[in-house]
């Protein structure tokens, strides 16, 4: 199965092409993006929790997802597995579905640090999503 999301060359830092049928499809792709890049080993759905968020912009509100993601990994150790996801206007309610992470049965593959709003790039065709989401590593 193709995944929908593409690395970058990026010279420093990590670059992501990610691809989404609507918003909500778009938002889970770029978290999964996150922790497939990140996370290796198996991830169980055993924890749950919930992200609420609003911001100016889509655009705002995709970068601000992402540094969610990255602080709850950083603080909690949790990691997604399922997403369920509704956005309306400039708001995000989130369910998420994981793990905790365990040093036996996860490794960091790459620690990714940051969304950054260099060359970021969002675009909707036809109700279809793209964003270019370079991160600090």
């Amino acid at each position: 199965m193709k995944k929908p999301y593409k690395y970058l060359d990026h010279t420093a830092d990590l670059g992501i092409e990610i691809r989404g049928q609507n918003r909500e499809d778009l938002f889970i792709n770029v978290g999964r993006a996150i922790f497939e890049t990140q996370i290796t080993g198996a991830i169980r759905s055993s924890k749950e929790r919930s992200i609420e968020l609003t911001s100016d912009s889509l655009g705002d509100l995709i970068i601000e997802w992402c540094r969610e993601l990255l602080y709850i990994f950083s603080v909690e150790g949790f990691i997604p597995k399922q997403y369920r996801i509704k956005i309306e206007g400039q708001s995000l309610q989130a369910n998420l579905c994981g793990d905790e992470f365990d040093a036996k049965r996860h490794q960091v593959r790459i620690e990714i640090k940051n969304p950054t709003y260099h060359d970021f790039f969002l675009e909707e065709k036809k109700g279809k999503f793209k964003t270019r989401i370079i991160f600090d590593v």
